[in-house]
């Protein structure tokens, strides 16, 4: 029988039944064992350039959807052929941002397939927000709306907490994915569209970092240590106005029994008009180009877990956002909360530009953003202007020495 393995990276014990069922499935179907390698999102970028460097490793692997640019400049990858492309459903089969991962800025070849869909969303309280006497986050076309019904809820007694974000420890880059929404929203960016020069440190950029950080302090001091579940728990019993959450903890608690005063007063949309969107992708490594039937067999399994019936299995399985535009519609119809959020991002989200060093440079802004907000919560009468600037200007100067300017 012939063998190969698959690396994924986890987000939960649910995710590892499910594949695990669905590789048994592959194997009936093909007559091919797949071994499979559990990773974890703190260390698996080691793994997988130990994989890149020593040309060796496993065969197919789920991986960051921001990661395939700088191992396709590695020579790591193994390209998608245009039939197979094709046979799996092309550019029109999954959402843009996610299809945007899968190729470097100036090159039209195919490295990768979308796998997942990730977001995050604003949840709140249409009724609290009443009381409060704003109106509830309806508009996207300006982040003044959510600024001022943030301002009016920390005025106000409405709810017990006015806000809450999740507090997200490194070497997690959630913190940047975060940050994105509001400065691209404001007409800034991180990086050239040719990933010459990083210009996080323009004035557009920390305009819409300081909005970033403002939604953070607004957490009452009590509750800036919470994670997402403890901040949608605080949400569900009624003591939150609004939350910060990510898609799978936004579909985790929709499946769950919720009061109806909470369930009827309940709003959910993306950070802004063009939030973040991002996801995993799988990969097959250039390995295995020596190895015909390794070669076949590694691409008919990613071929078979895109596919719209397991994507539709995964999602409603496991709670994962798909990537694929019809799951998609069939996961979020109009009824469901989450289906403004999931469409807005779909149809106008936006991923990093796809240039070579980009995980090294989204890496170091994550954790520096991180180091923002420390100081933030030690230096609560320090403005958010100099604090970033603090910080974003020093790394903007070094990162742009690396890339030759």
């Amino acid at each position: 029988m012939l063998e190969i393995e698959l690396s994924s990276i986890p987000d939960a014990e649910e995710d590892t039944r499910t594949l695990t069922a669905l590789l048994e499935d592959f194997r009936v179907k093909t007559g091919t064992k797949v071994h499979l390698r559990k990773m974890n999102w703190g260390s698996a970028w080691t793994d997988l350039m130990t994989f890149a460097s020593h040309g060796k490793g496993s065969d197919v692997s789920h991986i960051g959807g921001t990661w395939v640019s700088s191992l396709a400049m590695m020579n790591a990858l193994r390209p998608f052929k245009p039939a197979e492309v094709e046979a799996m459903g092309g550019s029109r089969a999954f959402m843009a941002p996610t299809w945007e991962s899968t190729r470097q800025f100036n090159d039209s070849q195919v490295w990768a397939m979308p796998w997942t869909g990730y977001i995050y969303t604003i949840c709140y309280r249409k009724d609290l927000l009443a009381k409060a006497g704003v109106p509830e986050f309806a508009s996207m076309d300006d982040l003044g709306v959510i600024r001022k019904a943030l301002q009016k809820l920390q005025e106000t007694s409405v709810a017990e907490i006015p806000w809450l974000n999740p507090n997200i420890p490194a070497p997690y880059t959630d913190l940047l994915h975060i940050a994105a929404s509001w400065v691209w929203s404001v007409g800034g960016d991180f990086i050239s569209p040719l990933g010459d020069q990083v210009v996080f440190d323009s004035l557009l950029a920390l305009k819409g970092l300081r909005y970033w950080l403002e939604t953070y302090r607004a957490v009452p001091e009590a509750y800036k240590q919470l994670g997402w579940a403890e901040c949608m728990a605080l949400f569900r019993d009624g003591r939150a106005a609004a939350v910060l959450t990510d898609i799978r903890t936004a579909n985790r608690f929709l499946s769950q029994d919720t009061d109806p005063l909470i369930r009827d007063n309940l709003g959910m949309i993306p950070i802004a008009n063009v939030p973040w969107t991002g996801g995993g992708n799988f990969v097959v490594w250039r390995q295995v180009l020596g190895y015909p039937e390794r070669e076949r067999a590694a691409i008919e399994l990613v071929k078979f877990l895109t596919n719209r019936e397991n994507g539709l299995r995964w999602a409603r399985e496991v709670g994962s956002m798909p990537a694929r535009r019809d799951v998609l519609q069939e996961i979020y119809p109009p009824e469901n909360p989450l289906h403004r959020a999931v469409m807005q991002s779909a149809e106008h989200g936006r991923a990093y530009h796809t240039v070579p060093l980009w995980r090294r440079i989204e890496y170091q802004i994550a954790q520096e953003l991180g180091v923002v907000l420390q100081e933030a919560n030690a230096k609560p009468n320090e403005s958010s202007e100099s604090l970033l600037r603090a910080h974003m200007e020093p790394l903007a100067r070094r990162l742009n020495l690396t890339l030759g300017n």
